[in-house]
């Protein structure tokens, strides 16, 4: 994931749209899709002020964006929206709530699948704040103002560059001190001054920094290592406690590849699940778990260090999902539960499209895993756990790296069902026979 950030005139859109070219990447214009809000503000009249007014126009509102171009309700607005009076608005409803709450969620999903190119004013520092690659690009007021007078005219609008430069400075004050996603430089960030660079220099020093990265094992810092010491010594304390305790019992281990990446799936009915299936696992695991734990003092820090990441349970997670891709990248065995939360025992509830997406996108197999018991021997509520019975049960392998064809969301979908699936037939105690996908295609059905 790479973020351009800078203020208006640096040659962002430009440059975003030329390295997104050459690496074969995404391109997300974030500033274009605050500006196709405010064109839907101008044409319906509505006031540009937070208010239920604002919130009811903005909610049915579709903004989208395809092959580097944004449409709203469908329409292609990418050149409407580079007008002076368009720009005007968009500066006003960028500083209101309703309105990034409208457009953040949308751009953080296009962005969730990796291989990306944003271009705004917030995307290193509030859309994405875990971008690998983070760029800051500045010019002089003088530099960013002819050039906006230069795309004012490709578009046949005229204006003069007196008033294009105050309008500028204008704008900096305001994106610079605004409450909200003010403009910063976000921690991390290459700047580049493009003052007196061509658009094609400025992408070939852009290009160079993330060859870099790319090369650079060491850039991944987030990857727990393959084999982590502490997690050894304190798995076999725990297998010997959870044993006595829970006495538990585990079938089917030889469902999880020795060597080489994959992915487990598992219901989610107590805290107990993570250390149970770890115990019963025969390899080390990456776990994927909330966020909130992260912040318990002492505990954080502890699970952290035995492969724990966090992961938000709101919506999806880009971090923590490129998380999860590198270390299956690695060749690695990554946890994770696709329903998001803890649920009552024996009851399973539909997938988050994050589970899905993971599955597909990363093309490990994906061994589904059933906790039987950990929810009656520490349900939700409970302070402390109680002697039952817990059994993991690990399923043969599934693959969601077949067909390609298709809608991409119908794909996640369709393996995040298939997922809870198997699950249930571990439940249910039906696990003979592969259980490869088979009611439902990737190459999409008849619509």
């Amino acid at each position: 994931m790479i973020t351009i950030d800078g203020p208006a005139g640096a040659g962002k859109s430009t440059v975003a749209r030329l390295l997104a070219e050459r690496l074969g990447y995404t391109l997300v214009p974030t500033g274009a899709m605050y500006r196709a809000l405010a064109l839907s503000v101008m044409r319906s009249g509505t006031a540009a002020r937070e208010g239920p007014e604002l919130q009811a126009h903005l909610a049915p509102l579709s903004v989208s964006v395809k092959a580097g171009r944004v449409h709203l309700d469908g329409e292609d607005v990418t050149d409407v929206v580079r007008s002076q009076e368009v720009a005007r608005v968009t500066s006003e409803i960028t500083t209101l709530g309703s309105v990034r709450a409208k457009v953040t969620p949308l751009q953080r999903q296009l962005a969730a699948e990796g291989g990306v190119v944003l271009e705004g004013r917030d995307t290193g520092t509030v859309v994405c704040p875990d971008a690998e690659v983070k760029f800051y690009l500045t010019a002089t007021l003088e530099a960013r103002a002819r050039r906006r007078r230069a795309e004012l005219s490709a578009v046949g609008a005229m204006a003069p560059l007196d008033a294009i430069t105050t309008e500028l400075r204008a704008r900096d004050t305001q994106d610079e001190t605004r409450e909200l996603a003010p403009l910063r430089k976000a921690p991390g960030a290459i700047e580049l001054d493009t003052s007196d660079l061509t658009a094609d220099q400025v992408v070939q020093q852009m290009a160079a920094v993330v060859e870099r990265y790319r090369g650079d094992a060491g850039s991944r810092p987030d990857v727990p290592p393959a084999s982590n010491r502490l997690y050894t010594v304190l798995k076999i304390l725990a297998v010997g406690t959870m044993r006595t305790l829970f006495r538990l019992e585990s079938t089917g281990r030889e469902n999880i590849p020795a060597t080489g990446p994959v992915l487990l799936v598992a219901n989610h009915s107590s805290l107990l699940d993570p250390p149970v299936i770890g115990g019963a696992a025969g390899r080390q695991l990456t776990f994927l778990a909330k966020a909130e734990l992260f912040e318990i003092p002492g505990f954080g820090g502890l699970i952290r260090r035995l492969n724990a990441r966090p992961i938000r349970r709101e919506g999806v997670d880009p971090g923590a999902l490129r998380t999860a891709m590198r270390a299956l990248a690695d060749g690695q065995a990554v946890l994770i539960f696709p329903e998001g939360t803890r649920g009552d025992e024996g009851v399973l509830r539909p997938a988050k499209a994050g589970a899905g997406m993971l599955a597909v996108l990363s093309g490990a197999p994906v061994v589904p895993v059933y906790v039987k018991g950990s929810g009656h021997a520490w349900p939700r509520g409970r302070r402390v756990p109680r002697p039952r019975k817990v059994t993991v049960t690990f399923g043969e392998p599934l693959r969601f790296d077949g067909e390609r064809g298709g809608d991409r969301k119908q794909r996640y979908e369709i393996a995040s069902r298939e997922m809870m699936k198997a699950i249930a037939r571990l439940r249910d105690g039906t696990t003979g026979g592969a259980c490869r996908p088979q009611p439902e295609s990737y190459a999409g059905r008849s619509k």
